[in-house]
């Protein structure tokens, strides 16, 4: 009658074993991040960190699908806050201020195995330029434009266009003025300036005749 129990509780143990076995590994099948108003970005590699950077006020759709499903627990970690990331929902976060994020997606399935995957956001804002002014000394003339870098961490760089009838001429600049040397047209010029900051986010102004 002892060797029944015996069999019974080995029995229960190669059971445990088999189903662990068997169940599939745990893996993030598929992470997909969409900024507003953009088509979709997926991840392939999760052992290399992603980096995007946005807009300071974007909103970011988070999505993840792990496999086996049934896992224990899995969240976003954004800002030291966790977020539960949910099996057929997107989580959405806004990101209202400027700076550099790290976004962690964590997975715990019910046997203990852990996956991660992080992600990096650059959060920054658009340079604004408001005024473009042209002066003249000694009949050659200057032009001067006032664009606010308004990330500091952000360096600007101009384009400066300058459109005629004869030609159209482009210089790249990191000064706030340009002085030609040469005489504008009487009968048709165009000036198109464009800040850029060193993220790619741009602003434009233009003067013309």
């Amino acid at each position: 009658m002892l060797f029944l129990p015996l069999l019974f509780l080995f029995l229960i143990a190669c059971s445990d074993s088999l189903l662990h076995s068997e169940t599939k590994s745990l893996s993030i099948e598929r992470i997909s991040i969409k900024v507003q108003n953009k088509s979709d970005t997926v991840l392939t590699d999760y052992s290399i960190p992603y980096t995007d950077t946005i807009l300071k006020g974007d909103t970011i759709f988070f999505y993840a699908k792990i496999n086996p499903p049934n896992e224990r627990s899995c969240y976003w970690s954004i800002e030291s806050k966790e977020y539960p990331c949910l099996p057929k929902n997107r989580y959405t976060y806004t990101f209202n201020s400027r700076g550099l994020y790290l976004i962690k997606l964590y997975v715990l399935d019910n046997f203990g195995d852990t996956l991660s995957a992080n992600i990096f956001m650059r959060v920054s804002s658009k340079p604004v330029c408001n005024n473009i002014s042209l002066n003249f000394f000694q009949g050659s003339p200057i032009f001067k434009w006032n664009c606010q870098n308004t990330d500091d961490s952000a360096e600007l760089t101009y384009r400066f266009i300058l459109k005629t009838n004869a030609k159209t001429d482009t210089l790249f600049l990191k000064e706030d003025s340009l002085q030609l040397g040469y005489s504008l047209p009487s009968d048709y010029w165009k000036v198109q300036l464009n800040a850029e900051n060193s993220y790619g986010f741009k602003d434009s102004i233009e003067l013309s005749l």
